[in-house]
């Protein structure tokens, strides 16, 4: 056989090989988080029931990894914010939306952690975000690494 063609498909199939074992999912492991928030008992409610609802459909699309989902549940109101705010605020690489907005503390939610493998949330307390990942996008939110669903 021809060099040539030996080395052709020795290389097609050293690439095919290395692009067919895949890498595991890239993620910001900055924390989106820049502080925590409590939301009411309606709001954590509807946040499980919309869980639950995603991961019943979609499970099989995703599989266990990462086992935590990531969910919004309520706008934070300006009394709800608390002072000290601003230096988490500087502090987060995750905040520009709300330095370039009119009503920036319009722009924070809550997020809460749900466990896929318990299939109820973490806690009553959750994470205040301003910007948001990309839905289905892996994130860290305080001591969590979850797959962010959105609303």
């Amino acid at each position: 056989m021809d060099p040539i063609k030996i080395t052709l498909i020795a290389f097609l199939c050293g690439l095919f090989c290395s692009c067919s074992t895949g890498n595991p999912p890239k993620f910001d492991n900055s924390d989106w988080a820049i502080d925590t928030c409590s939301p009411g008992q309606n709001e954590i409610a509807r946040a499980e029931e919309r869980a639950k609802n995603w991961w019943s459909k979609n499970s099989a699309r995703f599989g266990n990894e990462p086992q935590y989902l990531a969910i919004d549940t309520t706008e934070l109101l300006d009394g709800e914010i608390v002072q000290g705010l601003y230096p988490k605020l500087i502090g987060s690489p995750h905040t520009t939306s709300f330095f370039r907005g009119n009503n920036a503390q319009g722009s924070i939610y809550c997020v809460m952690i749900f466990d896929t493998s318990t299939g109820k949330l973490v806690s009553n307390q959750g994470y205040a975000i301003v910007d948001s990942p990309a839905r289905g996008q892996v994130a860290r939110f305080g001591n969590y690494v979850a797959r962010f669903i959105g609303a």
